[in-house]
């Protein structure tokens, strides 16, 4: 004979004398559901699962008690019932978890020396080196800190060039007000017509109108730094300007 588990739809082997074990309650060995198996007999195996289905386990009987016999003792603990087949735990591949958690740690390393390496650095000096050398062994490039909104473009001017016909000179001086060094940004100049319209525009860089080959690797903290680069003059057409600050390279 064979039974069914109504939970898990799976198809046991069962003798007799396994069958009228405990009443004929049994548990299921994949899912541990305990069924009374007479509710679920099978003469045969149907024709789908004769194919689809593995042979199915033979029953181990731990207990057998007359259920019939006068004084039968209460109902049994799940532990007692005869259980089918057999379950199957999942095998630790301790090693395999131990290297993919070695390997997640150190990206998630790399990661937070990449995007916050240069913070750290200036708010714990003493970790400077060592995350500068972590860098390098990890093959990442080096990304400055930066706040635009800490950088003041102040006392700017504009002023024919004398001996540069149709040019004009523009001149400021740049302020880091931040407490750490910052790389120097890209400054853009806009000359705007009568009704806001933009006349001409040009994005200069550091090594444009810092007039120094290469230009300084950043700009220390509360230093006045002097720029100054030439434009051509669009004529009258233009009415004002205005200078932004940006983020970029050099």
């Amino acid at each position: 004979m064979y039974t069914r588990c109504p939970q898990c739809q799976t198809i046991f082997k069962l003798s007799e004398a396994e069958r009228t074990a405990r009443g004929g309650l049994v548990r299921c060995g994949r899912c541990a559901t305990v069924f009374q198996s007479n509710n679920t007999l099978l003469a045969e195996l149907p024709r789908k699962e004769t194919t689809d289905t593995p042979q199915p386990a033979r029953v181990r009987v731990e207990h057998s008690v007359d259920a019939t016999a006068p004084g039968a003792a209460p109902d049994p603990k799940i532990a007692e019932f005869p259980l089918l087949g057999r379950v199957r735990r999942p095998r630790t591949r301790t090693p395999f978890w131990i290297l993919g958690n070695l390997l997640l740690l150190l990206l998630l390393s790399a990661q937070g020396l990449y995007f916050y390496g240069a913070t750290l650095a200036q708010r714990y000096p003493p970790l400077s080196r060592i995350a500068t050398d972590m860098r390098q062994w990890l093959g990442l490039r080096t990304v400055a800190r930066t706040d635009i909104s800490l950088i003041d473009l102040e006392r700017a001017q504009i002023a024919l060039r004398p001996n540069l016909a149709n040019a004009l000179r523009i001149t400021a001086t740049l302020v880091n007000r931040a407490s750490y060094r910052q790389p120097f940004p890209l400054l853009e100049v806009t000359f705007n017509g009568n009704g806001g319209e933009v006349i001409a525009r040009r994005v200069f860089y550091p090594r444009e109108y810092l007039g120094t080959t290469p230009p300084p690797a950043d700009m220390p903290p509360n230093v006045a730094v002097p720029v100054s680069f030439d434009v051509l003059n669009p004529g009258n057409r233009a009415v004002g300007y205005e200078i932004q600050i940006f983020s970029g390279g050099r």
